[in-house]
């Protein structure tokens, strides 16, 4: 008697999807439980599949997950091919039965101490524990939690650094995909797992361009991934470029995986070309590890914890060894109403790393108000900080020095440890001389507690203060512009904060710059 497991092979054709079938016959009398796996991959993907303890684990579960994760393989080796990575797919471990290795960990609680919310944290200390004992294969984790009744489903399901989790239940296998009984529902969450999956393997959130959405379908990282083996799905040039630089993705060993890079943009610039409707985007970047690709990510913002779903991502390679230049067209945009929008600018490392750089815009009337290019800012060499109100030097490099350090990814952050800092904060900044001035840029994080409202006092002697204005800083990334109502001449200036954008008590802000036009 013989077996036949099916694997998915994805060819384009006439510039859509197809699915082609590829059976890979299996002889029924071979040793399943052969605990002998390689791979072609110094690195492969750890498989976990995690058991509470008042669950056993669904019938035929090496088996079913195993053709589950050789029909991803070849989805993503299928789109790697098409955006020029040839053949690369992710290390998977498999013994002489095509059956991939399955570390199951029993856990000691019930379903219920392992929730969605909250339960993620107990679950990977049992899972760390087991491979203090037990070999892992490389940094990135698939953890499936057994659910022995399709509808009983409250497991952590989500992607988290380089882990994702995701469920297996009975019957869940991707021949059952197109079924529309419990069998069928259960396996059509199969395509969920495998966004999740692409978290694990570092891919963020991406709603695809417009024009590569009509031809291919939907992203598989956005969504829920219900399309997956159902309805075309693709992985765009970003993906399969983030994708190509990580570990498991590797046939070559290196020491320094994701270890973050001495990574900076020097030049930017930066507009919207109305006469042919397209962002044009270039600069320069310097970083003491490789850099392969240059990212680009825009995403309208319609809530602030809307979650890049959406969000259109695209990529190009390095100008030589330290540009870059894109155009986009705005059609590639899906929502160009009056959004604030956030631009983001990654360097994608030869290691994996991804260095991000964040700058938002406001669309009008169905135009991008670009204003984040470079501005003429005075050379900052000879600044330095006279006074701060509060610096955060122990639970993260928070000096004050990094406002002035020409670094917009380091950041002053006020005090939050020991003694709380709370509003209102201040600097004061030494130019080094006086020099006409009449516009301020405010670098803001990514992240909370951005500056909102400030005054700006400056001064000539450091004793004898001018008011210079209130002012009120935006609540997005990247820099903010400050324009004074006259020109004034100055030596120091003095920033005094009173609140932040999220309301919370402290300020954090990556860097501040002078300059006259």
């Amino acid at each position: 008697m013989k077996i036949y497991h099916l694997v998915l092979a994805v060819a384009l054709l006439f510039g859509s999807c197809k699915r082609t079938e590829i059976l890979t016959r299996i002889d029924a009398n071979t040793n399943t439980l052969d605990t002998v796996y390689t791979s072609d991959h110094p690195y492969n993907l750890n498989v976990v599949l995690f058991v509470p303890s008042d669950m056993v684990p669904n019938p035929d579960y090496e088996r079913r997950i195993s053709e589950t994760l050789i029909y991803q393989q070849n989805f993503v080796k299928t789109w790697m091919q098409h955006w020029g990575h040839s053949d690369k797919t992710f290390g998977l471990l498999k013994n002489a039965s095509n059956r991939v290795k399955i570390h199951v960990v029993q856990g000691n609680l019930p379903t219920s101490s392992y929730p969605y919310e909250g339960g993620e944290s107990a679950m990977w200390q049992k899972i760390t524990t087991y491979f203090q004992t037990h070999q892992k294969s490389s940094d990135h984790y698939l953890i499936l939690t057994t659910v022995n009744k399709f509808g009983e489903q409250n497991a952590p399901y989500y992607g988290i650094g380089t882990k994702c989790y995701g469920i297996d239940f009975p019957d869940m296998e991707i021949a059952n995909m197109s079924r529309t009984d419990t069998a069928g529902l259960a396996s059509s969450w199969i395509g969920g797992n495998t966004h999740e999956m692409m978290h694990g393997l570092n891919l963020p959130h991406n709603g695809g361009l417009v024009s590569q959405n009509n031809l291919y379908g939907t992203p598989i990282i956005t969504g829920n991934g219900g399309t997956f083996v159902v309805a075309p799905t693709y992985l765009d040039a970003w993906d399969c470029a983030v994708l190509s630089r990580g570990q498991v993705f590797s046939t070559t060993t290196r020491s320094d995986w994701y270890a973050a890079a001495n990574a900076k943009i020097t030049k930017l610039n930066a507009r919207y070309d109305d006469a042919i409707q397209k962002v044009i985007v270039s600069g320069r970047f310097s970083s003491n590890k490789k850099v392969d690709f240059i990212g680009f990510t825009n995403d309208a913002k319609r809530s602030a914890g809307d979650g890049n779903y959406d969000s259109e991502n695209w990529v190009t390679t390095p100008i030589g060894v330290d540009s870059f230049y894109t155009e986009i067209a705005i059609t590639e945009f899906k929502d160009r109403s009056n959004l604030q929008n956030d631009f983001t600018i990654s360097l994608i490392h030869e290691n994996g790393y991804r260095h991000w750089n964040s700058y938002s815009y406001q669309m009008q009337n169905g135009k991008p108000d670009i204003q984040f290019g470079d501005r003429p800012e005075y050379n900052k060499a000879n600044w330095s900080i006279v006074a701060v109100s509060s610096e955060e030097t122990q639970a993260e490099s928070g000096q004050a020095v990094h406002l002035i350090d020409g670094d917009k990814t380091t950041q002053w952050v006020s005090r939050w440890t020991g003694a709380n800092s709370t509003h209102p904060h201040f600097f004061t900044i030494d130019m080094g001389a006086s020099k006409p001035v009449n516009h301020f840029t405010f670098v803001q994080r990514s992240g909370g507690s951005k500056p909102k409202n400030i005054q700006i006092q400056v001064s000539t002697n450091n004793s004898t203060w001018q008011n210079a204005g209130s002012y009120v800083l935006p609540d997005a990334a990247g820099p903010a512009y400050v324009t004074l109502p006259n020109s004034l001449t100055f030596r120091y200036f003095k920033v005094t904060i009173s609140s932040a954008t999220d309301g919370t008590q402290w300020a954090a802000l990556n860097e501040v710059g002078t300059y006259q036009d």
